[in-house]
């Protein structure tokens, strides 16, 4: 008997070990108890990648808004403000934008933030072509230093959406980044530009500072006390983002107070049992017009028939979608949110097996689909996307149609995203506007790329679409382009691009006993700003 005992006692030893390896908790050096406890802490699928010439995912954008300082600023309303450009000129043809920049900003190296810094970042950013760079590169073409603290965009063409788009322009400290280049890379004598660098350190100007970076777990900041557009006393002390978001660990940390918030990801069960658990949990809603859509890689048969194509948007069921799988949903009704500049409804899809059938049938593979396999690939991170996916194979198989459900990781999604041949036949992602101005979606949605991101999976590659897109960009009146978007999302609409499913808030579980979370700017990651997030130690339990 005591020998039974004692073996059981190992491997229960052993078994904590195991869960404790496998699941983010707080780093020995972060001892929220000896921090005082204002710390804000939050789980993300992936790693965050917070170089600003790399990083634009979700997880991304979390940390790049908080450590860096973007040229400008967005707002609630959609809009811009002044930010490490105080105020800028447009010459008249739309070729020439000049901004003057503050005086009174330093980085977290103590180096001073000038036009410099500025024309440094938006050259990095081009060179390296990842990231936000997809923005930028087409339209500028050249940078110019006027003095210390003027800087000029030269662009190739009249460009209306730049204003908006540098929100997500971020500047970095070209003499911190330049004493840390590695000697190999990409860059000739550039190296690898500090991209080595920035896997573990920053070189920002934002609020937070990074200060420790355990690789594949988490990377956390402090606060900057010296951050030139000041910081509240209840602003957390320290940030953590913890690279997985398990729903049992994320469920469990919460309860243990390990976690100040949820991320946007857990399904609606686990919101619910967390919400069931404790009436202090309350769930805090960011409308950033993020949402669920299915992909179809054009350049894989039979996804390039637009009847095929067709099929797929009767095969989904919306109602059991936005009100059981992503509640607080609506369905999505165009290739961009309703909140964007110049939304038009073009889908009017519905749960129909029938029509479902009849598209088909009107389709050049009609006599050859049902012998066909059609690979369906799931983001692992994510199983909400694993219901839609069973959902859609279920209600194809009643029309005879086989699909093969695969799950991958995001990492290998995203890998596989870059050539058409590896991107999924058919997927489902979500995307949330990087900016207001609904031009940055059409150009990393469905405009003609040589390398793909996992936001543009579906391989539309169509001239005449890629024209009028171009041909919106160039329109600087607000109205006119507008219009100009209504005609893409038509076009859109007609040859049933991707299948729109559903417009998603952020759905966000918080510790409201301590913590004030309350998102202002309906963009993606700026639910997490910090400077618009209060904690308050003292009335912790």
């Amino acid at each position: 008997m005591k020998r039974f005992l004692m073996v059981l006692l190992v491997v229960c030893l052993m078994f904590t070990i195991v869960v404790s390896g496998c699941s983010p908790t707080p780093a020995d050096d972060l001892d929220t108890e000896e921090a005082g406890e204002s710390i804000f802490r939050v789980t993300g699928p992936i790693m965050p990648k917070w170089d600003p010439a790399v990083g634009s995912d979700y997880a991304a954008c979390v940390v790049l808004g908080n450590v860096f300082d973007s040229l400008v600023f967005p707002t609630a309303d959609g809009g811009v403000e002044p930010w490490v450009a105080e105020s800028w000129d447009i010459s008249e043809d739309g070729l020439t934008w000049d901004f003057k920049i503050r005086e009174d900003i330093y980085f977290h190296s103590g180096n001073h933030l000038t036009a410099h810094d500025v024309a440094y970042s938006m050259n990095r950013l081009l060179e390296i072509g990842e990231g936000y760079a997809y923005l930028f590169f087409e339209y500028i073409d050249s940078v110019e230093v006027l003095d210390d603290y003027n800087v000029r965009f030269n662009c190739k063409t009249s460009y209306g959406p730049l204003l908006n788009n540098l929100v997500r322009f971020y500047i970095v400290d070209q003499e911190l980044l330049e004493a840390n280049y590695a000697d190999s890379g990409d860059y000739g004598d550039k190296g690898d530009y500090g991209k080595g660098y920035l896997l573990e350190h920053d070189a920002g100007s934002g609020p937070y500072i990074i200060d420790h970076v355990d690789t594949n777990i988490s990377v956390s900041g402090v606060k900057f006390e010296d951050y030139w557009a000041g910081v509240d006393e209840n602003n957390p002390d320290r940030f953590v983002v913890y690279a997985s978001n398990d729903g049992v660990t994320v469920k469990t940390m919460m309860a243990r107070q390990e976690l100040e918030s949820t991320d946007m990801w857990q399904t609606a069960e686990n919101i619910d049992s967390m919400l069931a658990s404790d009436d202090t949990f309350k769930l805090a809603y960011n409308y950033t017009g993020g949402g669920i859509n299915l992909w179809l890689n054009h350049q894989k048969p039979p996804m390039d028939d637009k009847y095929v194509r067709e099929c797929f948007g009767y095969l989904v069921d919306y109602a059991a979608v936005c009100e059981t799988i992503l509640p607080d949903s609506v369905q999505k009704k165009s290739v961009i949110p309703s909140n964007l500049l110049g939304y038009e409804s073009v889908f009017d899809f519905e749960f129909n097996l029938d029509k479902a059938k009849a598209a088909l049938e009107k389709s050049k593979y009609a006599d050859t689909i049902k012998d066909m396999k059609l690979e369906f690939v799931w983001n692992s991170e994510s199983p909400d996307r694993e219901k839609v996916a069973l959902m859609i194979q279920a209600n194809a198989a009643k029309i005879g149609l086989n699909i093969e459900i695969v799950e991958h990781p995001w990492a290998t999604i995203v890998a596989n995203s870059a050539d058409p041949k590896t991107s999924p036949m058919l997927t489902l992602t979500s995307i949330t506007p990087d900016i207001s101005d609904s031009g940055a979606q059409f150009v990393s949605m469905l405009r003609t790329k040589k390398v793909g991101t996992w936001e543009n999976m579906n391989w539309v590659n169509d001239p005449e679409l890629d024209k009028l897109i171009d041909h919106a960009l160039t329109v600087v009146d607000i109205d006119e382009r507008a219009e100009a978007y209504a005609e893409i999302q038509r076009y859109c609409g007609e040859n049933i691009i991707f299948i729109p499913i559903a417009e998603t808030p952020e759905r966000l579980v918080y510790q409201s006993s301590y913590v004030d979370l309350d998102p202002k700017i309906p963009l993606q990651g700026f639910s997490f700003y910090l400077r618009d997030i209060k904690v308050y130690p003292e009335r912790r339990k």
